[in-house]
């Protein structure tokens, strides 16, 4: 086996034998016997290809997304697509508005899954999105414990003027986090006049997905505000039941 290859699967091996805490470079290189520099190298190719994820700056390192996708750990987003098609289905039918559903990775909300409306006006979004400029997004964000959404900041930076305009700064940041909670859903108005309406699927106790509506502001009064949240939350309780 060429040796880089080799030392990238001891470096994943190690950090998955404890996955109750990262695991700094210094430990990796000791318990590896690699050169500290060596073992940044390929734990930066790593991180960049999500086997493995860095956790703030001085903390360490954990398993990433991939090797959860990977493995059977991961099943959780085929269960969640699996559950979410036909409700999804039916909330595009009662509504005819598009609808999305979202996963977090790294500072992207990313979607897994669309239902698309059968209208001349219809709202197209981006597969992976910054989370700060979403309404999934920004609902899976505030469904985070407080501990991982000041690692978030850590990592990623606060949300900036065109992704969060109400939420530029850190008091700013935990008034919108506290407002989602309250509330119980998103909302985001954008740009371009679209609004969007975000609520959480959860799987033993904790927020997995995130369903939304998205659809012109001129359409609003079509539905109204309540009826749409009403809908999105009912569909994302018949996901639960099937996950």
């Amino acid at each position: 086996m060429i040796q880089v290859i080799k030392r990238a699967f001891d470096i994943i091996e190690f950090i998955a034998s404890d996955t109750t805490k990262p695991h700094s470079l210094s430990s990796i290189a000791t318990y590896l016997g690699l050169n500290q520099a060596t073992c940044a190298n390929i734990l930066k190719t790593l991180v960049e290809r999500n086997y493995i994820e860095q956790v703030g700056f001085k903390k360490g390192y954990k398993l990433g997304y991939m090797i959860y996708r990977l493995g059977h750990i991961g099943t959780f987003e085929d269960q969640l697509l699996k559950a979410s098609i036909e409700p999804m289905n039916q909330l595009r039918l009662l509504l005819n508005e598009t609808c999305l559903l979202a996963v977090l990775r790294k500072q992207n909300r990313v979607i897994i899954h669309q239902s698309n409306a059968e209208r001349d006006l219809m709202v197209k979004s981006a597969i992976e999105k910054n989370a700060y400029n979403s309404a999934t997004g920004r609902f899976l964000l505030a469904n985070l414990p407080d501990e991982e959404l000041e690692e978030h900041i850590e990592k990623f930076g606060l949300p900036k003027l065109e992704e969060w305009p109400e939420a530029t700064n850190l008091n700013k940041f935990w008034e919108q986090i506290k407002r989602i909670r309250n509330e119980g859903f998103s909302k985001q108005v954008t740009a371009t006049h679209i609004i969007g309406f975000a609520y959480g699927i959860k799987s033993k106790g904790r927020v997995i997905g995130s369903i939304s509506v998205y659809l012109p502001l001129s359409r609003l009064v079509e539905h109204g505000e309540k009826n749409i949240v009403s809908a999105t939350i009912n569909t994302a309780l018949i996901i639960e039941q099937s996950i």
